[in-house]
């Protein structure tokens, strides 16, 4: 899906249906990453899977999506991410997805009040930040992954204003679909 290193990926077997890919990140220091793809609900008579990541907690198999680890490898973090895609729509061939950051949801905003470190006043500058990464890496590849995939992009909260994907636009969620 890109040609930046990835760290190699260990399918975890599951007895539900989330399907979990678990990783090592070796940064400052080693951390056990998880990316989670969890069915949440069917469009156009396809399962979609919520795609979920962070850190993750050996002790219960729970994924922490709102830890910011600042491990110094970050893209290297997300092309590990974007390289279990293809993987799952191997697997998965009658799916979708759905990516929509942690930090895209309302009450985001309030918890991150608690504890900001960035001084915000009026607007959160933590708000949509990962939704914003993954639409500046669509931004710049649509045409390459287009061929493979279809886009759609969420304007807000109300499900019904998802759209066909155009760069450039605010999203605060994406729906993948893999072409036939």
């Amino acid at each position: 899906m890109n040609n930046i290193p990835a760290y190699k990926t260990e399918l975890l077997d599951s007895k539900t249906r989330k399907i979990q890919y678990l990783f090592e990140s070796k940064g400052h220091k080693s951390i056990i990453k998880a990316i989670e793809y969890t069915p949440v609900s069917k469009k156009n008579g396809k399962v979609v899977y919520n795609l979920g990541f962070g850190d993750y907690d050996e002790d219960n198999g729970n994924i922490f999506d709102y830890s910011n680890s600042n491990n110094g490898d970050m893209r290297k973090v997300f092309s590990t991410v974007l390289n279990t895609i293809p993987r799952f729509f191997k697997e998965n061939k009658d799916a979708a997805i759905w990516v929509q950051g942690s930090d895209s949801k309302d009450d985001f905003k309030k918890l991150c009040e608690t504890n900001c470190k960035k001084n915000c006043n009026d607007v959160c500058k933590n708000f949509n930040r990962r939704i914003k990464t993954y639409r500046y890496y669509l931004d710049r590849n649509l045409v390459k992954l287009s061929k493979e995939y279809t886009f759609f992009g969420l304007t807000s909260e109300n499900t019904s204003s998802l759209t066909e994907y155009a760069p450039e636009n605010e999203y605060i969620g994406i729906l993948v679909f893999k072409k036939k």
